[in-house]
């Protein structure tokens, strides 16, 4: 079957405090403002889709994933520098999982402000 689509252009997340959100994503991720208003903040890296933070007062409306009552990365990130992120996480005081080796890289997981879990994956090549 053909697509019809191009490719992923961005992940909406919502987020209890857009203004501490978006100068968090800029300070501790390293992301670029591309736009932002009252409501929505656009944001990006070098590389990949955007990533939309969105203001939301419902708590329960923030995608939480979880497996068997476990919560699962909602993205997952690419780094080449995985152990000096880590450390800056770690000293940036962010909720971190240990670091995991498998046979395709090293990888690990971290938790935003709103709660919300994304992966970190160095590839093994």
């Amino acid at each position: 079957m053909a697509s019809y689509l191009n490719q992923i252009r961005f992940n909406d997340i919502p987020v209890s405090d857009l203004e501490y959100s978006i100068e968090w994503y800029q300070s501790v991720l390293g992301f670029d403002v591309q736009y932002k208003n009252d409501d929505i903040g656009i944001l990006r890296l070098e590389r990949g889709p955007g990533l939309i933070l969105t203001r939301s007062d419902n708590r329960s409306s923030h995608g939480k994933i979880s497996t068997e009552g476990k919560a699962v990365p909602m993205i997952g990130l690419e780094t080449h520098q995985i152990d000096r992120l880590y450390r800056f996480l770690c000293e940036k005081g962010v909720p971190v999982t240990p670091i995991r080796n498998e046979d395709f890289g090293r990888f690990f997981g971290f938790i935003d402000p709103d709660g919300h879990k994304y992966s970190v994956l160095k590839v093994n090549h």
